[in-house]
């Protein structure tokens, strides 16, 4: 189609999908707007593109925007509008051909789905039909079923319930037929037949499991349980009756049977020819009378005994547990009435050799069968008893049973309770404070229960259990407190013990054949010493103050290591290990937690001890921080932190060897101190891991360090007091000539080097340093304050102070790496390390010294020239140091005042201060006479306290 131009008219522009914004770049030349103008197609499309960017973007079309973008004349676009107008037409004209196609096939499309509806619902209508057809017919036919299968389910009915009862008749008449069985098996001479019985037992359990909902409704079923009951219960009566004649003797049964019981018999004493054997025994002492002899039947074989065992299992686990209860019970009531404590039990002599004269033995003399000194017959008597039923019964009981582990147990659980009696009570043993007789009583203690665990395991395969989280000795200790009152016969004793072993029960009833684990053995009878071992550690104690009071006048210095240290250190902590040792083969509970407290005690003492090794401190004239008189210019900084004057020692000459050895011990200690802990937290108990703390014995020998530090500080000190004399009474200001360096810095030499030299060997490198850090900034501060306090120096007189002091500048800036003196100590080992001083220290001592040299700078500076080399060479100064300049200058008051307002200070102030005329000797000695005055006032105690209260914040 061709538009009315002739132009031939392109194909629409495809659709521009929704949302997509299209950028049509501007038509910005003549050209571009002139050819789009003339190709209208491509003007609409670019219309529609504008319109869809423009509401995309959330702003209304504006026709005459886009007018004015691409027709840059009126007259082009009037020119062509009847053009346009003939394209819009053209493609209004076509859409509403293609609406039109759309509306028809759509209309036709309608009429398809119309007529498509109705053939469904036609459809779904007949099928409807079709199902309620197949349904009726369905009914009818469940119907017809129904009645024709109605006779077939009586039937099937009758034939399950005559089923049912069959079964149960043949279950009944088995069960009649299986109790009828186990009473003839009890009835069996001369002994029942236990494995048959134990046979029938199964069988009979089996079956009363299916009567169990009518046992309590139908009589005769629940006079045949009671039967089935009764005839277990002879069975094992007769067992027990022959476990104990063969164990004990017919007396001795007898003498069981006539307490109470936990199994009874069904047939009456007087018809059993067991107790008629004592009835005729008992006539035949009658003379005159005729006795019938009545044998007893004989004891039972051990293939009658490991089916008497085989019935136990069958009958159940408790069956299992009251009959071991029982054995259990029978063959420690000797034990008890022997080794039970007892008050005023008869008593027997104590051992005595051979080789000795037998003394008469006094009443004190003789102890009883209990005491502890005779512990170990206990052990003698248990061993004795295992061997015998090991001889009487062998191979009879099975390994899973672990009787002789029960046994075992409950006899050191009843030993733990008479120990207990022995050590506190109305029955306390004389020997409970003997500290050798409970070391000895422990150890035998301790090595009969591991031996006989060994044995459990070897002989008899016995399985202990692996103890978790928690040590074996802890275990016994936790079940200690429970059994003390079981110090006799208990009879719940072995029965909980044996339960604990068996908690678990087969399905069927029976008590289980598996072998368990059992719990460890060591611990139940050694720990009830463990709070009753208090005289062991008195005599550990004892030992301990022993090596202390020989260490008091001890001075032998072991050298082998790295610095001296005293041997009585090396000695106290070899003790100490052998102490551990001693105590932890036997207890690792409470006794070694008390034994460790006891090493605490031991080593604060000792630190002690090396405490008064050292030079006592001086007299002291003042103490404690006390409020200074208001020096004029001085600054709040200055006043504030005027330091406190400490106690103060005097070291005479080769006592400062002393002290470093002491440096050296309490380092030794402290790092062993450490390694002690670490390796007491690592064997004591679990209970008692978390109460491990020597933290507070470390700080005692910190503290005796630190103490030696300032002591070996305070005492080069005053060995420098002379020279500083010297130093203050010399007269500068009348000093002319400068020379080489004056005698008291010699005398300083002579002083110091030999003293620094003999420490560095001596002790460890970083005290060492420490000492020197102290001594330097203290003398620095002690040389600064004596040249303040000199009256006047002259200019000559300052320029020799200045020698000296690059003199001592050079000697103290070698104090860490001076070189041992070759006339020293033979303890003293051979320094080494670098021979830089560290950059720290020599910062530190560098920055004392400038100040210094500044002072005596200005001093020697004229006076006119003194404000203005002070302001521009001592940088930081202030009018207290200006003050202090002029006043060793010796400058007069009138003179100092023009010199302040010269230094920017005001005028009035400057006269207040010139006219104080307060030198530095006088400020010091007001000082120190405020110090005087306030050192009575101080309570030493409350500041102790402070000191200690700040130490335990930061711990």
């Amino acid at each position: 189609m061709k538009s009315t131009t002739g132009t031939e008219r392109k194909p629409p522009a495809p659709p521009i999908e929704k949302g997509v914004r299209v950028i049509i770049p501007p038509l910005s030349s003549a050209t571009t707007t002139v050819a789009l103008s003339r190709n209208l197609t491509q003007l609409l499309d670019a219309f529609d593109t504008y319109v869809s960017n423009r509401r995309s973007s959330g702003t209304h079309p504006d026709p005459i925007d886009f007018i004015n973008q691409h027709y840059s004349r009126e007259s082009l676009l009037v020119a062509q509008l009847p053009e346009i107008r003939d394209a819009i037409s053209e493609r209004m004209n076509r859409l509403d051909d293609r609406i039109s196609n759309a509306l028809q096939r759509q209309s036709e499309s309608a009429e398809a789905t119309q007529r498509h509806v109705q053939d469904a619902k036609v459809n779904v209508a007949s099928l409807e039909k079709r199902i309620r057809q197949v349904q009726t017919k369905a009914s009818q036919s469940e119907k017809t079923v129904r009645e024709i299968t109605k006779d077939m389910k009586r039937l099937d009915c009758a034939k399950r319930h005559l089923q049912r009862t069959i079964t149960t008749l043949k279950r009944l008449h088995m069960l009649i037929h299986a109790v009828e069985g186990l009473r003839q098996s009890c009835l069996l001479q001369p002994h029942p037949d236990y494995k048959s019985a134990s046979h029938l037992v199964d069988a009979t359990r089996l079956l009363l499991k299916h009567f169990a909902s009518y046992t309590h409704k139908v009589e005769p079923l629940r006079l045949l349980s009671n039967k089935v009951d009764d005839l277990q219960g002879e069975l094992k009566f007769r067992l027990v009756r022959g476990f104990r004649i063969i164990g004990f003797g017919v007396e001795k049964t007898q003498e069981f049977e006539r307490k109470k019981s936990n199994f009874k018999s069904l047939v009456d004493p007087e018809e059993d020819p067991f107790w008629q054997v004592e009835n005729e025994s008992c006539d035949g002492s009658s003379e005159g009378h005729e006795t019938k002899e009545i044998e007893l039947p004989p004891m039972m074989t051990p293939d009658t005994m490991s089916g008497g065992i085989l019935l136990i299992d069958a009958i159940g686990k408790e069956a299992r547990i009251e009959f071991m209860t029982g054995v259990v019970q029978d063959y420690l009531v000797e034990y008890s009435k022997i080794y039970k404590p007892v008050k005023g039990q008869p008593k027997e002599k104590a051992r005595v050799s051979s080789f000795m004269a037998q003394p008469d033995a006094s009443e004190e003399d003789v102890k009883p069968e209990f005491a502890l000194e005779f512990v170990e017959k206990r052990f003698l008597w248990f061993q004795t008893l295992l061997t015998e039923i090991q001889q009487k019964f062998p191979t009879v009981f099975p390994p899973y049973w672990n009787l002789e582990y029960h046994l075992t147990k409950n006899f050191l659980r009843r030993t733990h309770g008479h120990l207990l009696a022995l050590f506190n009570g109305p029955t306390k043993d004389s020997d409970a404070n003997n500290a050798t007789i409970l070391l000895k009583t422990l150890q035998k203690t301790i090595i009969f229960e591991k031996d006989v665990s060994s044995a459990l395991q070897r002989e008899y395969g016995v399985k202990f259990r692996e103890a978790k989280n928690k040590d074996t000795k802890e275990n016994a200790m936790n079940a200690g407190p429970n059994s003390r009152g079981r110090s006799s016969v208990n009879k719940k004793t072995p029965t909980k013990n044996i339960e604990d072993q068996s908690d678990a029960n087969s399905d069927d009833g029976r008590a289980p054949t598996l072998q368990e684990p059992v719990d460890p053995l060591l611990g139940v009878a050694s720990s009830a010493f463990d709070k009753y071992m208090r005289p062991y550690i008195d005599l550990e104690e004892m030992s301990m103050d022993e090596q202390l009071r020989s260490a008091l006048e001890d001075r032998t210095v072991d050298t082998r290591g790295n610095y001296p240290v005293y041997t009585s250190s090396t000695k106290l902590f070899v003790y100490i290990k052998g102490s551990i040792t001693r105590c932890t083969a036997l207890t690792k509970g409470n006794t070694f937690y008390l034994l460790h407290k006891a090493f605490k005690d031991s080593l604060r003492k000792y630190s002690r001890v090396l405490s008064s090794k050292l030079p006592p401190p001086l007299p002291q004239k003042s103490v404690g921080p006390l409020n200074m008189p208001p020096v004029p210019f001085a600054n709040k900084q200055l006043q504030d932190t005027t330091p406190a004057q400490i106690a103060s020692y005097r070291v005479p000459t080769g006592e400062e060897v002393t002290v470093c050895h002491v440096i050296g011990t309490c380092e030794y200690c402290a790092e062993t101190v450490e390694a002690l802990e670490d390796l007491i937290r690592d064997t004591v108990d679990g209970t008692f891991k978390s109460k491990i703390d020597m933290m507070a014995t470390q700080e005692a020998f910190h503290e005796i360090t630190a103490k030696c530090i300032r002591i070996l500080v305070s005492g080069m000190e005053n060995r420098l007091e002379e020279p500083l004399k010297t130093m203050s009474s010399t007269n500068w200001a009348v000093f002319a000539e400068v020379g080489e360096e004056s005698d008291y810095v010699r005398a300083m030499h002579k002083e110091i080097q030999p003293f620094i030299s003999t420490a560095r060997g001596l002790i460890p490198k970083s005290y060492f340093q420490n000492f020197c850090d102290k001594f330097a900034l203290g003398f620095t501060t002690t040389y600064y304050d004596t040249i303040v306090r000199l009256k006047a120096v002259s200019e000559p007189g300052s320029q020799q102070l200045l020698l000296d002091v690059y003199n001592l500048k050079t000697l103290i800036l070698k104090l860490p790496v001076l070189e041992k003196s070759p006339v020293s100590t033979s303890t003293a080992r051979k320094a080494t390390g670098s021979t830089i001083a560290p950059a720290m220290y020599t910062k530190m001592v560098q920055k004392q010294f400038k100040k210094i040299e500044f002072l005596l700078k200005m001093t020697g500076t004229p006076i006119n020239l003194l404000v203005d080399v002070f302001k521009d060479q001592w940088h930081g100064g202030t009018v207290h140091d200006l003050q202090q300049v002029m006043s060793l200058k010796g400058i007069q008051r009138g003179q100092q005042a023009k010199l302040f307002e010269k230094f920017g200070l005001d005028p009035v102030q400057a006269r207040k201060g010139a006219a104080a005329n307060v030198t530095s000797a006088t400020i010091v000695s007001e000082k120190f006479q405020a110090v005087q005055d306030q050192a009575s006032r101080v309570d030493m105690s409350q500041m102790k306290q402070r000191v200690s209260d700040f130490r335990n914040a930061f711990r």
